[in-house]
């Protein structure tokens, strides 16, 4: 097998050049200090290749690929602590957002920006301001007029976080300025349990009709109506029912858009990532807002946000 050294003053320099006289292919098999600063000792990827003998082929082979996996993990690291001693800063950031849950592009986007030569706090303070300004944030009253309907997946919170709406709507405008209506025609005791908070508040509270038919979407559009006919206060909350992202009948949600009704997508801020993004693709298309519910019980906010 034919190695060569490399000798530069930092290994990313020494990188470099092993890769301009190997090829990007190349492999690194030592590093040491040298009088310089760092020296890697590489050969060629082939050259290990055509040193294999082939009765032994396989196991020769996957021993390099093991060998070949160990020194990748010891140049990230390389890479890695080169990056930290360049720029400290934007390294602690980077890992800051991710132990949040942030996802790789925007933590990678964020950490590029960071203006160089911040003192930790001053860095903060850009973090917190620049995630602030990327985060569209309704106004304090978005929510406290119009037809409502919180749309999610099973498990939300969507009935709890309407009864929050309404109490405080009831709080500010009165109970003649707020209405509920029950259209979770699945969830057992979903409606005893909407009925029971409309009087507490002391609020008018309406049930959509399970009228059944060959058309069971367009019995639920029906009874939506119906359920909605005659109702004057400024504030209709209307509880939806929960589904699974990928449950076809899912696609009944559409039927408040015909109905001039805006549809909230809750969601929980303690579901991972993925689980998030598809109650996001499948159940929030068409939303006009987000609410994050569960936020206390959230092990990653980042993910949420």
């Amino acid at each position: 097998m034919k190695t060569r050294a490399f000798a530069a003053a930092s290994t990313r320099e020494a990188l470099a050049a092993v890769r301009a006289e190997l090829g990007a292919d190349a492999l690194v098999l030592a590093s040491r200090d040298h009088p310089a600063g760092v020296e890697l000792v590489a050969c060629r990827a082939d050259a290990l290749e055509t040193e294999a003998e082939p009765p032994a082929s396989g196991r020769i082979l996957d021993e390099l690929a093991r060998l070949t996996g160990l020194v990748r993990n010891q140049l990230a690291g390389f890479a890695w602590g080169e990056a930290r001693r360049r720029d400290p800063r934007r390294v602690e950031t980077l890992q800051q957002l991710y132990a949040a849950g942030f996802g790789g592009a925007l933590a990678r986007g964020f950490a590029a920006r960071l203006p160089r030569g911040l003192a930790a706090d001053a860095a903060q303070r850009w973090l917190r301001s620049a995630l602030i300004r990327n985060l569209a944030l309704a106004a304090p009253d978005a929510l406290a007029a119009g037809r409502i309907a919180l749309v999610g997946a099973t498990g939300a919170g969507k009935t709890t976080t309407l009864a929050k709406l309404a109490a405080r709507a009831v709080a500010v405008h009165g109970p003649g300025a707020v209405a509920l209506v029950a259209a979770d025609r699945y969830r057992v005791a979903a409606t005893e349990q909407l009925a029971a908070y409309a009087e507490l508040l002391g609020v008018e509270c309406r049930v959509v009709s399970d009228r059944t038919g060959p058309d069971r979407a367009g019995s639920m559009q029906a009874g939506l109506a119906a359920a909605l006919a005659g109702l004057r206060q400024p504030l209709v909350l209307i509880d939806s029912a929960g589904f699974n992202p990928l449950d076809p009948r899912a696609e009944a949600l559409a039927d408040f858009d015909t109905l001039g009704v805006r549809r909230v997508i809750v969601l929980s801020a303690a579901q991972q990532g993925p689980a998030l993004e598809l109650a996001l693709t499948r159940l929030g298309a068409g939303a006009t807002a987000a609410i994050l519910s569960k936020f206390d019980e959230a092990p990653q906010p980042g993910a949420a946000l």
